[in-house]
């Protein structure tokens, strides 16, 4: 059974990590509209930066790994 999770109720602060999809991310500011600006690594090693809707941001649980 897969877990559910809350959404966050307000915008991400920067610095914040969060989970998008099956990544976690670094939350970088604000962009335009109701998204942020994020930075992930990638299966291949590649850092990427994205601007994401924050309400599919989740918060990370309270045990990181």
């Amino acid at each position: 059974m897969p877990l559910r999770r809350s959404r966050i109720p307000r915008k991400p602060v920067r610095g914040m990590l969060m989970m998008y999809e099956e990544r976690i991310v670094e939350v970088l500011g604000e962009a335009r509209g109701e998204r942020v600006m994020i930075r992930s690594v990638h299966a291949d090693g590649g850092e990427r930066r994205s601007a994401v809707k924050w309400v599919n941001l989740v918060p990370l649980g309270r045990q990181l790994f």
